[in-house]
């Protein structure tokens, strides 16, 4: 972990630490007052209707009863409560007319904490809670900043791997949640009462409703977007299940959001168990298309990053991943490009410092291929005037994750280690930052140069990458979801009762 990271992480931890104490400190201070506010009328009366008393004055004692008038004209009957002692009481208060009519009479029981802290039982909430909303905040704001900050970082180091995608991921819900919560004013309207722990947890909650409020517009047109260039592939290149890959991810984020729409009239439902089923079902179909979205979303802009990541100009070795060549054995223009760009790097890092650098064409020879994916490469390095003596062949993979494991073993092998050596990869625009995930899988360090490709060929190729990397990263993906999944549910039964 560089000193940066390390400097990030120190100042977050200090912040919430800092946020902690100031929570506690605020609860403990204000905590011995507590004020009960209850709507008494659009209009006001009078204050000598207002009554409450304590059962027991050597725990709380009401100080005193009045009303008062909120911005939208709303009246309040407001208890000031202190605490003596503790213990538990209960606190009755009541609206009774000049007559003798009663408008309203309620008790709430209340338990006083060390420290002389005011508990309302019936609003499972406390004084401090009032600072709650905006320290949690204030939190959120510097989780995101650090996050963000750590993911540029990485981006700037070619530091590519899956776990960048989790932390983009987790860094557009956090973004996009903050956007939504600020310009919502139920959320500022929040902080005129006091809070309540379960008003918290819904808080908590809604943030998957924010995301896909505010991302609901840009999926759909990504899911058109990924339908319009399918098809434009498609009559490029006829149609075969592969090319249509765009069209069913697309047709999957429409169905989410669909299946979203048709649940969310869940509280018509009057049968109390078919009301939570369908209102469990809703939160967790919202968070799994939240999460489905962060990922997909994420890994674009990571994939995108890794393509325009420029390595210095230091390799030993360049590894060419393979892909099918021609029946003739020539190279596919696919195939070409990669070697193209490999040999373009090689060039100018040797008029920039003078290094020279061995090239690993890498790919075994299919059974309807005449020669290897390797050679073939090795003979248009060589056309391109590379000597024979710099290119060393790893001829037996036959796909991406054996073309890094192989090389590697051919790199060690020549160079007699690899932890001191410079290792770069070429391969595919959109193939570069699975490149990037595969070699970390086996603790290979690599930079990966970018090939272009056709404008139609890339959307389509990069949703199958995006589904090849999401297959690979199966098991942790389903614990999980299974985890998001139950932490939702038992939030919900905690809110309800």
């Amino acid at each position: 972990m560089n000193k940066g990271l390390k400097l990030r992480y120190k100042i977050l931890i200090a912040i919430f630490f800092l946020v902690l104490v100031t929570f506690l400190s605020y609860t403990i201070i204000s905590g011995y007052h507590y004020t009960i506010n209850e709507v008494v009328g659009m209009s006001p009366v009078e204050e000598s209707s207002l009554k409450a008393s304590s059962s027991n004055e050597n725990v709380i004692k009401v100080v005193d009863v009045h009303q008062s008038e909120r911005s939208d004209e709303m009246c309040f009957m407001n208890v000031e409560l202190e605490s003596v002692g503790v213990g538990s009481c209960t606190i009755r208060y009541s609206h009774v007319e000049l007559g003798g009519t009663e408008i309203f009479e309620y008790q709430t029981d209340f338990l006083v904490l060390p420290f002389g802290v005011i508990y309302d039982l019936g609003y499972d909430t406390f004084s401090g809670m009032r600072l709650a909303q905006p320290l949690l905040l204030i939190m959120l704001v510097t989780l995101s900043v650090v996050l963000s900050l750590s993911f540029v970082e990485k981006i700037r180091n070619g530091d590519f791997s899956y776990s960048m995608v989790a932390l983009g991921g987790v860094i557009l819900f956090l973004t996009l949640a903050l956007i939504s919560m600020l310009v919502d004013p139920w959320f500022w309207s929040g902080l005129e009462m006091l809070t309540t722990a379960k008003m918290l947890l819904s808080l908590v909650l809604e943030s998957g409703f924010r995301f896909i409020y505010i991302s609901s517009v840009p999926i759909i047109l990504l899911a058109i977007a990924l339908g319009v260039s399918n098809v434009w592939l498609i009559k490029k290149e006829g149609f075969r299940l592969p090319n249509a890959l765009g069209i069913i991810i697309g047709v999957m984020m429409l169905a989410g959001l669909l299946a979203l729409e048709l649940l969310n009239p869940y509280f018509s439902i009057e049968d109390p168990v078919w009301f939570y089923v369908f209102m469990i079902s809703h939160l967790i179909l919202t968070y799994l298309l939240s999460y489905f979205e962060c990922m997909l979303l994420s890994t674009m802009i990571c994939a995108i990053a890794s393509t325009r990541y420029r390595p210095a100009h230091q390799m030993d070795y360049l590894i060419i991943l393979g892909c099918a060549i021609r029946g003739d054995g020539t190279p596919t223009p696919l195939l070409r490009g990669r070697v193209q760009r490999a040999y373009d790097f090689a060039c100018e890092q040797f008029a920039d410092t003078g290094k020279s650098v061995k090239f690993v064409p890498s790919g075994g020879q299919g059974h309807d291929e005449v020669i290897s994916e390797a050679e073939s490469m090795k003979r248009t390095l060589m056309e391109l005037g590379v000597p024979e003596e710099q290119i060393i062949l790893e001829d037996k993979s036959v796909n991406t994750q054996q073309n890094m494991a192989f090389s590697q073993k051919v790199i060690e092998r020549d160079a007699g280690q690899t932890e001191d050596v410079n290792i770069g990869f070429s391969t595919t625009n959109y193939h570069v930052f699975r490149g990037y995930t595969l070699a970390r899988k086996i603790g290979m360090k690599v930079k990966g140069l970018s090939a272009k490709t056709k404008l139609y060929f890339f959307p389509n190729a990069f949703i199958r990458e995006f589904v090849g990397l999401l297959w690979e990263e199966k098991l942790r993906h389903i614990v999980f979801i299974s985890l998001l999944s139950v932490s939702i549910t038992g939030l919900y039964l905690i809110i309800l009762f």
